[in-house]
């Protein structure tokens, strides 16, 4: 059976094997010698939202998908960071580009709103005959235990608030429990399924990452930028410029 791979922020949909789960040193972005920390309940809670939120819209023109582009066609709808089911503290979600193309999007969000969004993360859902929510769970772990054991990936990742570095303690490793996720018709994943991936519900979805959580920004003009580079395939180089509004 063909196995599906998407790498990017946020996206990276395969089907696979298995390792236990692990933390990971932070050589940039924040303190050299910081530990990223295993997320809250609520934050696993939140990865799984994230996800239900990202691939829930639709990559057709015009396109619906955060996960689709940038400046100069980067529309309100794919500006909307709130969340598609319900989620604890109410973020405003954030993402990058399945593709890796470098973007800035210009958006405006509500004040008083808490900013939760994968620096990585690894979506595993068993669409393909013969998975299960099981090796599905695995592989996400395998997936993110195996990009923090590139030097270069933690050598590059870096996470910064108007221009200043992310602390340590606002990057966490969060593995969500297992969910349903729904696609759209014209979903993120059908160029690499054969016949592409019909819209529906699909159960036993997991996703493993590390996500950053901001507490809400005042009013005004803010630039988020987030990135890393692991191959000249595999890397994120996004910026939000963020007017936030009472």
């Amino acid at each position: 059976m063909k196995r599906i791979i998407i790498m990017a922020l946020g996206v990276l949909l395969a089907l696979a094997l298995a390792a236990p789960m692990a933390l990971a040193q932070v050589e940039q972005g924040a303190k050299a010698s910081a530990t990223i920390q295993e997320g809250t309940p609520s934050d696993k809670l939140a990865a799984a939202a994230w996800a239900q939120w990202a691939y829930s819209k639709s990559v057709d023109n015009p396109v619906e998908s955060p996960l689709v582009g940038g400046d100069p066609n980067y529309s309100e709808e794919q500006c909307d960071g709130t969340p598609v089911s319900p989620t604890q503290g109410n973020p405003w979600f954030l993402a990058g580009t399945s593709d890796g193309s470098k973007v800035t999007r210009t958006c405006t969000m509500t004040a008083g709103t808490p900013l939760f969004f994968p620096l990585y993360s690894s979506l595993w859902v068993p669409i393909v005959e013969g998975e299960n929510a099981a090796n599905q769970r695995q592989g996400a772990i395998d997936s993110v235990n195996a990009t923090l054991a590139d030097r270069k990936f933690k050598r590059t990742m870096l996470v910064t608030v108007d221009g200043k570095q992310v602390e340590s303690d606002q990057i966490v490793r969060a593995l969500s429990p297992v969910f349903t996720i729904t696609l759209p018709e014209e979903n993120v994943f059908d160029p690499f399924v054969e016949g592409g991936v019909p819209a529906g519900q699909y159960g036993g979805a997991s996703v493993d990452g590390l996500w950053v959580k901001l507490p809400p920004l005042p009013p005004g003009e803010h630039t988020i930028h987030f990135s890393f580079v692991k191959s000249s395939h595999f890397k994120q180089d996004n910026t939000y410029n963020l007017t936030v509004v009472n």
